[in-house]
């Protein structure tokens, strides 16, 4: 059975105050924070002395960790923020030295204690021990966590697996997806790190000698990883890329197009991307294939494409529930540079009628988010679908069965179901300007398959665009987030 180290970091006031480097709000604490507390903590217990071996030997073992650690924080909200006035490094009368400074810190709400959980197997866990033990020793020696306001202290221990869900808190865990992480990132220790801040230290030494009658910018910390930290409920940003669509004549109003025909509009929209991807050096031939066109044989379910959503106008008693706006989303926690090539290849590209070979719509990129746009791309607790679910595979018109299928589809679309609270799937529309699923016109593929409307509650907000089901890549199955 797997063992964890974790160390406890308990907080003497409720509020944290750290911010990452562009100056933004940082919560959780950075595994790198912890890493850079435990090493000040250490060298200001052994100030004076060499730093043992076994003291080297255990910070260079937590900095060569490949896995990061789990997080469990208390909940927390941020404060609206307050001024505080600090005297510059200036001679003088201190009350003309005096600066501003801005703080805006995190309010714990709940007992101010945080848990890091580094994961230890049974293959290592001989070599580990000893290390462990060291640090553990080490971890009572902290004093702050954060601004040097943040004062703290630690402890250490070893923890079975069957106890982590005993800990109280929100769990932070790391989100592995097909890409690149989304870009609200969080340190990790690194090879090397250790070595890095003994570097960064010094410099800041440096700079504060006053015999040499100059000031240096110390250095900062440069050698670390970057992850993501997503709580376990909850689900990362997705990229996307929105068009409004524009006429193609001399009609102002542009067109419109129903969304029972919504698969239809995804149909052309991939059609143009498949295109403009033919030969593009952003693109290996396979990747394309994958990627932009779907294609992957038994793969296809699990695989890492674009998503083409016609968005119906919904949301408001007047809606008329017709096609004005389309999106082009990547599967989430990607980095978002496939959504940019889509931006700059498929702007001013207009959309074909595949019966009449004519241009019907042009694509024209987004700039500014509208009412329509905001419902798709909130962060929301509740969402109900504008196009109905379509089932991954029969149910025998057995509602029960049709439930089950419901979970299924759930995870195909990349969602833990743990983070959903409940669920409901009726063949009503929720939303003005919707129809029974049966009057949506569906690809050869998916036409014997079920179709629900469906609403979706989870525990924590998630971001949009929301799509479910054997059509989630092709306009059906898609969802609004609700009071919009």
């Amino acid at each position: 059975m797997n063992r964890y180290f974790c160390i406890s970091v308990t907080l003497i006031e409720p509020f944290f105050h750290g911010k990452r480097d562009e100056e933004t709000a940082e919560w959780p604490p950075s595994p790198l924070r912890l890493f850079q507390a435990l090493l000040a903590g250490s060298r200001i217990r052994g100030r004076g002395h060499p730093e043992s071996d076994a003291v080297g030997a255990a910070f260079h073992w937590l900095e060569e960790r490949k896995e990061p650690p789990q997080i469990v924080c208390p909940i927390e909200r941020r404060l609206g923020g307050y001024n505080f006035f600090v005297p510059r490094n200036e001679s003088g009368p201190r009350q003309d030295r005096l600066t501003t400074k801005r703080a805006r810190p995190h309010h714990l709400l709940e007992e101010p204690r945080l848990h890091y959980l580094w994961r230890i197997s049974d293959s290592e866990w001989q070599t580990a021990q000893s290390h462990i033990e060291t640090l553990c020793e080490e971890a009572k020696h902290l004093h702050a966590l954060g601004w040097g306001i943040d004062m703290a202290c630690a402890n250490g221990r070893v923890l079975m697996a069957g106890d982590i869900p005993e800990i109280t808190g929100v769990h932070w865990q790391i989100w592995r997806g097909f890409s690149s992480p989304s870009p609200r990132q969080s340190r990790v220790p690194a090879k090397g790190s250790l070595a890095d801040l003994d570097r960064v230290y010094q410099s800041f030494v440096a700079s504060m000698n006053v015999e040499q009658r100059a000031y240096s910018l110390p250095l900062k910390p440069r050698v670390f990883n970057e992850v993501t930290y997503l709580r376990s409920n909850s689900l990362p940003p997705r990229p996307h890329v929105a068009f409004s669509l524009e006429s193609t004549g001399t009609d102002e109003r542009g067109p419109a197009f129903p969304q029972t025909h919504a698969a239809v509009v995804a149909a052309m929209l991939r059609s143009r991307a498949c295109e403009s991807a033919k030969d593009d050096r952003h693109w290996q031939s396979d990747d394309a294939a994958k990627y932009v066109a779907g294609h992957a044989g038994d793969a296809e379910e699990s695989l890492p494409r674009f998503s083409y959503l016609p968005l119906p106008s919904v949301g408001h008693p007047h809606a008329d529930g017709l096609i004005r706006r389309v999106l082009i989303a990547e599967p989430y926690g990607t980095s978002g540079e496939h959504s940019r090539w889509v931006r700059s290849r498929l702007n001013h590209i207009a959309l074909i009628d595949e019966h009449t070979g004519k241009p019907c719509a042009v694509l024209s990129a987004v700039e500014e988010h509208d009412g329509v746009l905001d419902a798709y791309l909130a962060s929301a607790n509740a969402w109900f679908s504008v196009t109905p679910v379509v089932l991954p595979g029969l149910d025998d018109h057995k509602h029960p069965k049709a439930e089950k299928l419901v979970i299924k589809a759930i995870v195909q679309a990349g969602i833990d179901f743990a983070a959903v609270a409940e669920f409901r799937l009726q063949k009503a529309p929720f939303w003005h300007g919707s129809q029974h699923p049966r009057y949506y016109f569906a690809p050869n593929h998916l036409r014997s398959l079920p179709r629900w409307h469906v609403s979706l509650r989870f525990r924590e907000p998630i971001p949009g665009p929301l799509a479910v089901g054997a059509g989630r890549h092709c306009g059906l199955g898609l969802f609004c987030a609700e009071n919009f």
